[in-house]
C-alpha cells in the first residue's frame, strides 16, 4: 500500500495545516515541502555543491531558518551551507548561523545536536526560496497517545540521489516520504523513537536532518504539527529530536 493510501485509511477527513485543510492524498507532499536537501557549496565549477543529508525549512517569528543536526556538518565548512533556487539558477548562503560550542555537554544529551542558519535575507531577495519553509508557530500539545493518528517523515536518502554533473550537469533530488508511529521513549528526554509503518528497502543514510510531523486530534480536528527532526535513521525505525527542544534552541537564536 502506498503512503497516500495509508493516509487516506488513517485519516477520515482533511488535516488542518496552519489555516488550511489539506486532503489526505496530498498531505505527505504538502508537509514534505519543508524537507530541504542540505547543500554545501564547493569551490568547483562542475561539482558546485555537495549534499550532506536533509534539513528543515522553518519560519519562526517571521525569520526563515534552516535547521539540521550538528553532526551532519562535521566534515564541511558550515559557512558554505546553501539553498538552491527552484529553477537551479543560483546557490545562496545564509546570513548567519548558530550552534552549540564544543564541550562535554554535547555528550549529555542529543538536545545539543542541532544547528540553525538564518536565510531571511536570501528568502526576501528570492521569494521562490520561501516555498520550502514551514510556519513553526507552535509545538504539539500534550495529548494521549491514541490521539496521535500518524507521523509523516521526509528526507533525502543518499542512495536515491542522481548525480550526473560531469556528463549532463544534472542533479536529480529524490525526496522520500515515510509514515511512522511511536515505538518508545528513550532515556534522553530530548528524543522520541518512531517505527516506520513499513520497513524501508534502501540505505537510510541521508535522512538525518529531515522533518517529522505529527498528525494528532485537537478536539475532533486532525492537525499537523512539527514533531521533531530526524537525528538517526535505520531501516525500520528512527530517533527524532523533539520539536520542543528545537523551539527552545531557536528562541536563543538572536531575533
Amino acid at each position: 500500500m502506498n503512503q497516500n493510501s495509508h493516509l487516506e485509511k488513517l485519516l477520515k477527513t482533511a488535516t488542518q495545516v496552519g489555516q488550511f485543510f489539506i486532503p489526505a492524498n496530498s498531505l505527505g507532499a504538502h508537509l514534505g515541502r519543508a524537507a530541504q536537501p542540505l547543500l554545501v557549496m564547493n569551490d568547483d565549477d562542475t561539482h558546485k555543491f555537495s549534499v550532506y543529508g536533509s534539513s528543515i525549512g522553518l519560519i519562526h517569528y517571521g525569520r526563515s531558518i534552516l535547521v539540521c543536526s550538528r553532526h551532519q556538518l562535521r566534515d564541511c565548512n558550515s559557512r558554505n551551507v546553501s539553498l538552491l533556487r527552484p529553477d537551479g539558477s543560483i546557490l545562496v548562503t545564509s546570513s548567519g548561523a548558530s550552534t552549540f560550542d564544543e564541550g562535554g555537554h554535547l555528550l549529555d544529551s542529543d538536545a545539543f545536536d542541532i544547528t540553525a542558519f538564518n536565510f531571511s535575507k536570501p528568502v526576501s531577495a528570492y521569494p521562490d526560496l520561501g516555498r520550502g519553509f514551514f510556519k513553526f508557530h507552535e509545538i504539539p500539545p500534550e495529548t494521549h497517545r491514541t490521539n496521535i493518528l500518524a507521523f509523516i517523515l521526509a528526507g533525502y536518502p543518499s542512495a536515491k540521489q542522481e548525480y550526473e554533473l560531469e556528463e549532463n550537469n544534472r542533479f536529480g533530488f529524490y525526496k522520500c516520504i515515510l509514515l511512522a508511529e511511536i515505538e518508545g521513549h528513550p532515556s534522553d528526554p530530548a528524543l522520541l523513537k518512531l517505527k516506520y509503518l513499513e520497513p524501508i528497502q534502501f540505505n537510510p543514510d541521508g535522512l538525518s536532518g529531515g522533518p517529522a510531523f505529527a498528525i494528532q486530534l485537537v478536539g475532533d480536528t486532525p492537525r499537523a504539527f512539527l514533531a521533531g527532526m530526524i537525528l538517526r535513521a535505520g531501516k525500520s525505525s528512527c530517533h527524532i529530536l523533539r520539536s520542543s527542544f528545537i523551539w527552545e534552541f531557536l528562541e536563543s537564536f538572536g531575533k
